[in-house]
């Protein structure tokens, strides 16, 4: 079993949040815990925006809940109406990740605990991508941004890892839709303003890494957001780093 899904069987009992599971939900231990799952879409629509998962369609997840963790507060959870809440690779997703990170503080009741995992950009696609600095992170959650903005996504496919193989039902929904295929020719962005915006508007729709850290720019910023936003997590020693190859797994008490 790896690490990530022991720490989780181990710590994660009474009544959980997953959010954004899709096809990859956290293994818990169902005899000691249950888990309701939120997500920005329902099944159907998320098989449409994400074709090249159709082989795989019986393992996403239905989410119980529909909350956009972009735009929305959580405000449909009721305060303390969770025993924990888990991330598992969503916090780089968002345009805004010390709002979220708020946001879940504000709603897990105390003593609480949040799961939470952060892929290492030095063992990603992101790897070439400069790490995201805490004040740029600052100074998006002062301006309460709420929407990702084209230089995100001009940084993210200018130096992620190219991408040079499409999956065939994804080249069927890039001609269907009209999106340019020469994308896939090493990151390169369409000249054509109509065709980059298409481009943009479609990663926008779907989901790209928004934001990159490593083990080090991670935990300071999550230092600083604990302190700064008053959030009140404690961490839970669970294990060693070097355990938890190409990506950050963390345990937080509030």
């Amino acid at each position: 079993m790896d690490i990530k899904s022991q720490i989780s069987i181990d710590y994660l009992t009474g009544k959980g949040l997953e959010l954004g599971a899709l096809n990859n939900p956290l293994p818990v231990d169902s005899d000691k815990a249950h888990v309701h799952y939120a997500d920005r879409l329902p099944k159907a629509d998320a098989l449409r925006l994400f074709p090249e998962l159709e082989d795989i369609a019986d393992s996403l997840i239905e989410p119980d809940l529909l909350i956009d963790f972009d735009t929305d507060t959580l405000q449909c959870v009721k305060d303390g109406d969770y025993d924990f809440v888990i991330a598992n690779h969503v916090i780089e997703h968002l345009v805004n990740p010390l709002q979220f990170l708020k946001n879940v503080c504000d709603h897990l009741k105390p003593g609480g605990l949040f799961f939470l995992t952060v892929p290492d950009r030095d063992f990603t696609f992101d790897k070439h991508r400069a790490l995201t600095s805490e004040q740029h992170l600052f100074g998006e959650y002062r301006r309460g941004v709420k929407k990702l903005s084209n230089a995100h996504i001009r940084d993210f496919l200018l130096y992620k890892e190219p991408v040079n193989d499409i999956h065939p039902a994804v080249r069927k929904y890039f001609i269907e839709n009209g999106l340019p295929l020469s994308y896939y020719n090493g990151n390169k962005i369409p000249f054509n303003p109509l065709k980059r915006k298409r481009l943009y508007d479609f990663h926008r729709s779907r989901s790209i890494h928004v934001h990159v850290w490593n083990k080090a720019s991670f935990d300071e910023l999550l230092s600083s957001a604990n302190e700064k936003l008053f959030l009140g997590f404690e961490l839970v020693p669970t294990h060693e780093a070097a355990e938890a190859t190409g990506e950050m797994i963390y345990l937080l008490r509030r």
